[in-house]
C-alpha cells in the first residue's frame, strides 16, 4: 500500500519525530553558524574565482547543476562588489518593456537588503558603505544604495520566455558595467573548511544584525563547531526540509526587522539550503507543490491536472517550474524522451474561453489541449510556482489555496495571507 505524504508529513511535523537525540538538537546559534557558512563558503569559492567588482555570467541551469531547485524563468549575472575603500557604480543597461530584469543585494548572513525591478531605461546605482570616510560622487543615479558590509554580493536577473531561450537576455546581461571609484581592498580570504574561520570572515566585513549578534559570537568561540558538528546540522536541517515545516519562502531571506520575519533560524537555515540566494517572498513569491489534495506525493505514475487563472495578480510574471524530488533539479531531457520543457509561464502560454491555464503532468502527452508537462513514470517530482511582484489581490488565489482548500491538508499547506510588492 503507498504511503500517503499526508500521514508522513503530519508525522515529522512534531520535532521530536526528527531522528536527532535531544541533546544533540541544534541550538539557534548552530543554525545561524550553518546558514552563514553554506552561504559565505559558497561566496569565498565565488571571489577565488572571479575575484571583485566584476560580473559572472553563469550558464543555463539544467539537470547537472550543484545549486538545487534553480529558477528557470530567468538567468543571472553575479558579482562581489568591494564598497570598502570607495563607492561601486553598477550600470543596468534598457530593456524590453515586457522583460524583467532586478537588481538584488545580499549581505554577509545571506540576508537581502535590497532589491528592485531595473528601470527600463536603464540607469547607474550607486552602492556606498554605511559610516565610511570617503566623498560621495553626486551623479543622476536611479538609486544610491547604503550597505552595513565590505562586501556585498550582487545578483542580477533577467527574465527568460523560454527555457534555453537565452539570447536577448544574455545579451542585456553582457552589457552590466561594474564601475570601481577606488582600489579594491586587500582581501585574504580563510580556508573553506574551517567552518569558524569563514564565518568568522563574515562577521569581519559586515557590521551585522543586533538580533543574529549573539549567535554569531556564540558560534566562533565554539571550537566543537568543526566539520563534523556542520554535518550533524546539516542533517538536521535536512530533516526539517523533509518535514513539512516550509511550504513556501516566507521568512527565509528577509532581514531581521523586516515586516515579513519570522525570527526562526530553523526556517532560515532550511530555506538558505533550498534557496540559496533566494528573493524575499514581497519580490518575489515562491510555493512549494509536493503533493495531491489527498495526500499523496507527486508521482509520474499518475497525471495530475492543475487549472488556475492564466491572469495572477502580479506586478510582473508567474511560472510553474517541475522539479526531480530525488535530485532537486530540472528533469534530464534524455528521461523525458528528449524533450526541453521543464517550465510554463505567463509569457509562453495563452488563456483558453474562460481565461484559464490547464497543466496536465504526465510522463506521455495527453493531446487534449492542455499545456503538458513530462514527468517520469513512477518517480515522484515536485512543482515550484513563482509569482514575481505579488500584488495584494494574490491573497487566497495562489496554487496551494486552489489545491489545498477545504482539503485535509488545508492546514499544513498554508499560504502567505497578505501580498504587498514594496521596493
Amino acid at each position: 500500500m503507498k504511503k500517503t505524504a499526508l500521514s508522513l508529513l503530519m508525522a515529522s511535523l512534531s520535532l521530536s519525530s526528527v531522528t536527532f537525540a535531544s541533546t544533540n538538537t541544534p541550538t539557534d546559534a548552530e543554525l545561524t553558524g550553518q546558514r552563514v557558512y553554506h552561504h559565505m563558503e559558497n561566496m569565498v569559492a565565488f571571489m577565488e574565482k572571479n575575484g571583485v567588482n566584476t560580473f559572472e555570467h553563469p550558464g543555463l541551469a539544467d539537470h547537472t547543476w550543484d545549486v538545487i531547485t534553480p529558477a528557470l524563468d530567468h538567468i543571472y549575472a553575479k558579482a562581489m562588489l568591494d564598497v570598502t575603500n570607495g563607492p561601486v557604480e553598477i550600470q543596468v543597461p534598457s530593456r524590453e518593456q515586457q522583460r524583467y530584469a532586478s537588481l538584488h543585494l545580499i549581505d554577509a548572513e545571506h540576508f537581502s537588503i535590497y532589491h528592485q525591478v531595473t528601470p527600463q531605461a536603464g540607469g547607474r546605482y550607486l552602492i556606498v558603505r554605511e559610516g565610511a570616510d570617503y566623498s560621495i560622487p553626486d551623479g543622476d543615479y536611479i538609486d544610491t544604495i547604503t550597505v552595513k558590509d565590505d562586501l556585498i554580493f550582487s545578483f542580477i536577473r533577467v527574465q527568460t520566455f523560454e527555457y534555453r531561450d537565452n539570447g536577448m537576455a544574455d545579451e542585456w546581461r553582457k552589457q552590466l558595467v561594474v564601475n570601481n571609484m577606488a582600489p579594491a581592498s586587500d582581501i585574504t580570504l580563510p580556508d573553506r573548511q574551517d567552518v569558524r574561520a569563514v564565518i568568522q570572515f563574515a562577521d569581519q566585513i559586515s557590521d551585522g544584525w543586533e538580533q543574529t549578534r549573539d549567535n554569531m559570537q556564540a558560534v566562533i568561540a565554539d571550537e566543537s563547531y568543526d566539520q563534523e558538528r556542520l554535518a550533524e546540522v546539516r542533517h538536521y536541517v535536512h530533516s526539517l526540509a523533509s518535514s513539512g515545516l516550509v511550504v513556501n519562502n516566507l521568512s527565509g531571506f528577509e532581514y531581521p526587522g523586516h515586516p515579513d520575519d519570522l525570527a526562526d533560524e530553523r526556517r532560515r537555515s532550511v530555506l538558505t539550503h533550498l534557496g540559496h540566494l533566494g528573493f524575499p517572498a514581497e519580490h518575489a513569491y515562491y510555493e512549494l507543490i509536493p503533493m495531491t489534495s489527498e495526500g499523496n506525493k507527486l508521482n509520474g505514475a499518475e497525471d495530475f491536472v492543475l487549472t488556475m487563472p492564466h491572469h495572477q495578480a502580479v506586478g510582473k510574471f508567474w511560472s510553474v517550474t517541475r522539479y526531480s524530488d530525488d535530485t532537486r533539479l530540472p528533469l534530464d531531457p534524455a528521461s523525458i524522451g528528449g524533450s526541453e520543457r521543464q517550465v510554463w509561464a505567463g509569457g509562453n502560454t495563452v488563456p483558453d474561453a474562460e481565461g484559464n491555464l490547464t497543466i496536465t503532468f504526465s510522463s506521455a502527452d495527453p493531446n487534449n489541449g492542455t499545456y503538458w508537462m513530462p514527468v517520469i513514470d513512477g518517480e515522484d517530482y515536485y512543482f515550484i510556482v513563482r509569482y514575481y511582484l505579488p500584488q495584494e489581490d494574490l491573497a487566497g488565489k495562489t496554487a496551494q489555496s486552489i489545491i489545498y482548500n477545504g482539503s485535509e491538508l488545508e492546514a499544513m499547506m498554508v499560504p502567505k495571507a497578505t501580498f504587498h510588492y514594496r521596493n
